[in-house]
């Protein structure tokens, strides 16, 4: 049988048993601490690449806009300009048939010197056009045009001036319109990108890890898919 003595050293002393508690405890704290440091350095990370990829969308969401009010502006002045030289075309058209019927009762009246003097002074569009259409000779050819004004001939710079700036002005909303849909596109990622900074900012709030492990990996995934649909989009 064992003595006394003997028991009593094998039996663990309340001393013994504090220090192994605390030990653990402190093993624990300092792992729960090493976790916090790792949460906190990867969310700082995500959230600065948030940072700047926000303000670069805000960036590129001005210039764009900035584009798009610009090519905007052309197409309005190209759109008056035209408007104003279609104006100018059809008051010369107009000057034009008046000039072509005083020519044109000065033949049925005979009246040569008249008629020349008229045809002699026609402006060009009208008597490059007449001279078209006199070829055809409209009195015996029932297929001839009508008047010189349907001939292929009579072409007013006006027009052909008012045909070009529309087109220039349908290029100038065209490229307005991709303007607006790229500053649109940026604009949208700051959302994301926002988003990016809250899931980031609220990782190592929570009492488990496992919830911030999921809001770090939540934003570290929406910041990285954000930034593959930028890299797609047009640079200004």
């Amino acid at each position: 049988m064992e003595s006394l003595d003997e028991l009593t050293t094998h039996e663990p002393t309340p001393d013994h048993e504090g220090r192994s508690l605390a030990s653990r405890l402190l093993s624990q704290e300092e792992q729960v601490s090493k976790f916090d440091r790792w949460i906190e350095f990867l969310s700082a990370i995500v959230l600065a690449l948030a940072t700047v990829a926000t303000a670069w969308c805000g960036y590129q969401a001005s210039q764009w806009s900035g584009d798009q009010t610009n090519h905007m502006a052309a197409a309005n002045d190209a759109h008056v300009e035209a408007a104003r030289l279609s104006n100018e075309a059809t008051q010369y058209k107009s000057l034009h048939a008046s000039l072509f019927v005083a020519w044109a009762a000065a033949v049925s009246q005979d009246n040569t010197r008249l008629s020349d003097f008229l045809f002699q002074r026609f402006p060009g569009p009208l008597k490059t056009a007449s001279e078209a259409w006199l070829a055809t000779k409209p009195l015996q050819n029932p297929d001839a045009p009508a008047s010189p004004f349907d001939m292929p001939e009579y072409v007013l710079p006006q027009n052909e001036q008012a045909r070009q700036l529309e087109q220039t002005a349908s290029k100038e909303s065209e490229m307005a319109d991709t303007a607006n849909e790229a500053s649109d596109h940026y604009v949208l990622l700051t959302v994301i990108f926002a988003s990016v900074l809250f899931f980031g900012g609220i990782s190592g709030k929570f009492q488990s890890q496992i919830i911030d492990l999921a809001m770090l990996a939540v934003a570290a995934l929406v910041f990285v898919t954000g930034l593959g649909v930028m890299l797609t989009f047009p640079i200004q």
